[in-house]
């Protein structure tokens, strides 16, 4: 009991301070959070890719009101290593996208491209092959996600942080400088 008191106490100076848990939703810097929109992705991993993206951006980014992502996604395998037999024994997939993230007006906010590889064995059991691949893409399109994801937030946090130029100053007649007079 006296353990759980100091515990508690021992977490009221950070609430006094405005502390906010830095991937919580409950802070200021989520008060002006909006949705974002994730269009379909075609493909098996875009189905993961889009779900985990779904999962980790899709309730908003601090710093973007709402916003439409637009995810372009393109895979393929490339085999690694051969058995005696000239089979392949293991495989990655290579996953690359290319993302925008507009304005629910259109106005494009960010743009990017990631690219990552998930690697995977061959087995010699019946079907384990397919159950590896299955398993590659679903890492493939959680590091995918992953990247897009901190690429969005430093394009939000650029955007958060960009100050507009200083307005230059207007010259009136009273301060205006006489040119010199020419011979």
């Amino acid at each position: 009991m006296i353990r759980a008191a100091l515990l508690a106490l021992s977490f009221a100076p950070l609430a006094a301070c405005g502390f906010t848990p830095v991937y919580g939703g409950q802070g200021a810097a989520f008060q002006n959070a909006g949705p974002i929109t994730i269009g379909e992705i075609s493909g098996r991993t875009g189905h993961y890719l889009r779900n985990e993206l779904a999962r980790t951006i899709g309730h908003g980014v601090p710093g973007i009101s709402s916003a439409n992502l637009e995810v372009d996604l393109s895979q393929g395998i490339e085999r690694l290593a051969f058995a005696p037999d000239q089979a392949a024994s293991r495989s990655d997939y290579v996953g690359s996208a290319s993302w925008t993230l507009k304005a629910p007006s259109g106005l494009v906010l960010a743009t990017g491209r990631v690219s990552e590889r998930a690697s995977f064995n061959f087995a010699d059991a019946a079907y384990a092959d397919l159950a590896a691949q299955t398993a590659a893409q679903e890492r493939l399109a959680g590091l995918l996600a992953r990247s897009i994801r901190a690429d969005i937030l430093i394009a939000a946090g650029r955007q958060n942080t960009a100050k507009p130029a200083p307005a230059p100053a207007a010259v009136t007649p009273a301060t205006a400088v006489p040119a010199s007079p020419t011979p």
